[in-house]
């Protein structure tokens, strides 16, 4: 009888174990997607980033994480595409939100940063900024929910940036005024949901003078190689210059990134591309269509050149990697990983 009732125990410690491996398996599958892997601790002193305002870029880059590694690559900036509704006019993320967070999983699994930055500034987002909502703070103030909701995601997933809202002239057209206002008022807002690092992009740091007291970074974005850099090199390391002195002159004191900025090699993949030449007729500068359009070898030398001025006096890059903008087999890629791995971390 006795022998009878431990063999009974063990078959119920026995089953109770195989369910509770079961049930544990099970669950394991289902919250996989959720699992949170967040970067390693090690500090970074320069960062080296790629810009990818699409899915379609982050899932190309994902494909290509050895290459990424060789280049010296250490953060990966990625866009979470806004779009407006035209029903009622508000903001709503129009990319799979799970795959972007899986994607921030698995950069950081593989030891690469991110900075996550919400962008408004696609074919998609039917905004028009000469509209009259596009003349204050309207637009900017229906994007803050979207922006704190994604700080906070920020914060769980140990993203090392966030930066609220790329291009943030497109939201309040021509009103410098009101982005300050409002960067003002919102940084606060992130910091009770995000602890890391809080950056500010400005689209141009000698079009747009905001007031971006406490932030930790300042983006200057949208500087663009010209064809002229073939005949005219002295015109191109000029417009660097110009650019630079004025980051520098305008917001003093900063910290600074240089974020999309780049040369375009075409062809004209994305219809709303402002620079590819079946955008560039009939333009009012009376630029030629190709004035912006330049061969893979005058892109290598425009990093070259980019490099060479700005690199002992800022803390980072993210470079263009969608259509047009790619470096990847083209000379310009073997510039960009001389810079990268000179000081690799």
């Amino acid at each position: 009888m006795k022998n009878k009732l431990t063999i009974l125990l063990l078959l119920i410690v026995a089953m109770a174990t195989a369910g509770f491996y079961f049930l544990t398996k099970q669950t394991s599958e289902v919250t996989e997607g959720s699992v949170i892997i967040k970067p390693s601790d090690t500090s970074i002193t320069k960062y080296k980033g790629i810009w990818m305002p699409f899915l379609r870029e982050v899932r190309i880059a994902l494909g290509d994480i050895d290459n990424l590694k060789l280049d010296g690559i250490n953060i990966v900036a990625i866009g979470i595409k806004v779009c407006k509704n035209e029903k009622d006019d508000n903001f709503y993320i129009c990319e799979d939100e799970n795959e972007i967070k899986n994607s921030i999983n698995d950069f950081h699994k593989n030891d690469i940063r991110t900075l996550l930055i919400l962008n408004p500034a696609n074919p998609d987002s039917k905004i028009d900024p000469n509209s009259p909502e596009g003349k204050g703070r309207v637009l900017l103030d229906k994007l803050t929910a979207l922006i704190l909701n994604w700080s906070a995601i920020a914060e769980e997933y140990g993203v090392e940036m966030f930066c609220p809202v790329n291009e943030p002239q497109m939201l309040a057209y021509k009103n410098d005024n009101d982005v300050s206002e409002w960067a003002q008022e919102i940084l606060p807002k992130i910091r009770e949901k995000y602890r890391g690092k809080i950056v500010f992009e400005v689209q141009g740091a000698k079009d747009h003078l905001y007031n971006l007291t406490e932030y930790d970074y300042l983006a200057d974005g949208g500087l663009t190689c010209t064809k002229d850099i073939a005949d005219h090199p002295e015109w191109i390391e000029e417009m660097i210059n110009e650019e630079f002195l004025a980051l520098k002159l305008n917001y003093p004191g900063f910290k600074y990134l240089f974020f999309n900025a780049g040369a375009f090699t075409g062809p004209d993949y994305y219809w709303w591309e402002p620079i590819a030449p079946k955008n560039m007729k009939n333009n009012s500068d009376g630029w030629p269509e190709d004035f912006f359009t330049v061969s893979p070898e005058s892109q290598a030398e425009f990093y070259d050149m980019f490099f060479n001025i700005t690199w002992n006096d800022v803390d980072g890059y993210f470079f263009p990697v969608y259509k047009g903008w790619e470096y990847r087999t083209k000379p310009a890629e073997d510039v960009i990983r001389k810079w990268f791995n000179e000081d690799a971390e």
